[in-house]
């Protein structure tokens, strides 16, 4: 007997409930398969992509200093209205 998901782009629900091992590999090694109802495509199976490195947070404080120099900074608005609010 032949396999019949070597071939095809498409499974039905039956089929891949039947051989949801071999459908599987085949969506790691990166094929995308459609699957079907009564011949009606309903879903999709692709392979995820590969997960990006994180970028990295800037530096913030680096950043402020690029901008505003050596010069003082005051305090932040938020740390304005806490202050002002006193402790709760």
């Amino acid at each position: 007997m032949y396999d019949m998901l070597s071939y095809m782009n498409e499974v039905s629900i039956r089929e891949l409930q039947q051989n949801l091992r071999q459908v599987m590999q085949k969506v790691e090694r990166g094929q995308a398969l459609v699957v079907t109802r009564r011949r009606r495509p309903i879903a999709r199976l692709v392979p995820l992509r590969e997960r990006q490195p994180a970028t990295p947070w800037p530096d913030l404080e680096a950043r402020t200093r690029s901008v505003f120099g050596n010069r003082l900074v005051g305090l932040a608005g938020s740390q304005v209205v806490r202050e002002a609010r006193g402790e709760r």
